[in-house]
């Protein structure tokens, strides 16, 4: 018998017979259940999980249509080729033998695993019938549907964008100033893109996101890692200059929820008019905040001339909605739009639309209320959780964001903390995900408390303790 963790308790859960089937594939695609293999009977696997016979037939029935098996009469249910150029996972490279780019995230999560990743929003507490009203809304004319409209995004959007949500964060645009992305990813190549006659080098902290410096180093963007301390990026005495970009997370630096200290961002703002360092400023949660209100955006000062904003709707939404807007000088916005159009015709218009009417109609205004009432309370909780069982770690309860930096007392105690998370079948944030290269901090690691309901959180953290 194969390895099989159904959950039908969580109100979020998806169908049993889906579990079932999403977890059969992640096992073929694995090479865990070969070509040929016979699947259980039904009877027997029912028998085995605890479920009705009739979610067995239902889950097989799924990985039919699917293509991954095929049944026959007598001889039951069996596992066929689910691609012929399988990759294999263990040390990416494909069944060619050519090697494969090292992914940042996983290609096929193991649906068995529970996810306590950081930065993920919770999807239990969306507002379901406002979303379907506000879809419906924009169904209303199907023919808007047929044009691409403006490469720099739905101009309803864009004047929303400005009208709605920038001035909480003390800045003030014109629509003309705004570009709509497909996700800040995204929005980070276009900036690439768009300024690499002009600028040579990308300046950030660490541990820190490495997704955007990553995307400017693949267009021959030189790397410049700086520490992080309590007050945030530590430049020191480095000297930028007009060759220079400074990718920064002010508000929220990732993944320790740090805001960047009053005086460094003083002087940050005076170099950047001084000397004509261009800063990226990454604003990616910073509706949630819990114990303080965040401070003004640096697009909001008199010196961000030379500050390009980067805001999303993932975190007040779902991760996978990929909608963002950057916010720079009415120039490069329109440079960036004509590549965005001859990369992909501009960005998804009915997703535009329908966060457009979002915002319209309040809706995201008060999902967002809500949902920071949420986070503290699952943060104040997750807090005391950690305190009660696990001592020995070191953390500073965030005033903001979704998740929690941890210290770890040693790369022994490290390992060992990391293989309990295997046994447990917990996916967390580790050193490598957010580090360049050896690093000589701290060993640490990164647990989110967003997007799981937090008697699941409990229970997964119980679990890693009773294997540490």
């Amino acid at each position: 018998m194969f390895d099989i963790r159904l959950n039908p308790a969580a109100d979020d859960a998806l169908p049993i017979y889906r579990q079932l089937a999403d977890q059969i594939e992640f096992l073929i695609r694995a090479g865990e259940l070969p070509f040929g293999m016979r699947l259980p009977s039904t009877r027997d696997l029912a028998r085995q999980l605890g479920i009705s016979r009739g979610t067995v037939v239902q889950a097989y029935e799924e990985l039919r249509s699917r293509n991954l098996c095929v049944s026959h009469v007598g001889r039951g249910t069996q596992v066929v080729k689910a691609d012929d150029s399988a990759v294999d996972f263990t040390n990416g490279t494909s069944s060619s033998g050519e090697r494969l780019l090292a992914p940042e995230e996983p290609l096929i999560d193991d649906p068995r695993l529970r996810s306590l990743l950081p930065s993920m929003a919770d999807t239990a507490h969306l507002p379901v019938t406002e979303l379907r009203q506000s879809f419906s809304r924009v169904l209303r004319y199907p023919a808007l549907l047929n044009s691409f409209g403006e490469s720099a995004g739905d101009l309803t959007l864009r004047k929303l964008i400005c009208e709605r949500l920038l001035p909480s964060r003390g800045i003030h645009a014109r629509p003309e100033e705004v570009i709509v992305v497909p996700g800040s990813q995204y929005g980070a190549v276009l900036i690439a893109l768009a300024l690499q006659r002009s600028r040579k080098t990308v300046h950030f902290g660490v541990p820190g996101y490495l997704g955007i410096p990553r995307n400017f180093a693949r267009f021959n963007y030189a790397l410049h890692a700086h520490e992080v301390d309590t007050q945030g990026i530590v430049l020191g005495n480095t000297l930028l200059g007009a060759d220079d970009i400074l990718y920064l997370m002010p508000e929220h630096h990732f993944p320790q929820c740090i805001a960047l200290d009053e005086a460094r961002r003083g002087t940050i703002l005076k170099q950047s008019v001084a000397q004509g360092v261009l800063i990226v400023e990454d604003d990616y949660d910073s509706e949630f905040y819990y114990d303080r209100q965040p401070q003004p955006a640096l697009k909001a000062s008199s010196n961000a001339r030379n500050v390009v904003y980067l805001g999303t709707f993932s975190k007040i939404l779902f991760n996978t909605v990929r909608l963002g807007y950057i916010v720079a000088d009415a120039a490069l916005v329109q440079e960036m739009a004509a590549l965005h159009w001859s990369l992909s015709r501009g960005t998804n218009g009915l997703i535009q639309r329908w966060v457009a009417d979002l915002l319209a109609s309040g809706a995201l205004e008060r999902h967002v209320k809500r949902m920071r009432n949420v986070y503290r309370r699952k943060r104040d909780d997750f807090a005391n959780l950690l305190g009660a069982n696990f001592p020995d770690w070191t953390y500073r309860v965030p005033s903001g964001g979704l998740q929690f930096y941890i210290e770890i007392e040693s790369g022994v105690e490290l390992q060992r903390v990391l293989a309990a998370c295997q046994r447990a079948n917990l996916a967390i944030g580790t050193p490598w995900a957010y580090t360049l290269s050896e690093s000589t901090l701290r060993p640490f690691i990164v647990i989110g408390f967003g997007a799981m309901p937090f008697a699941r959180i409990k229970s997964a953290l119980l679990d890693l303790r009773r294997s540490l």
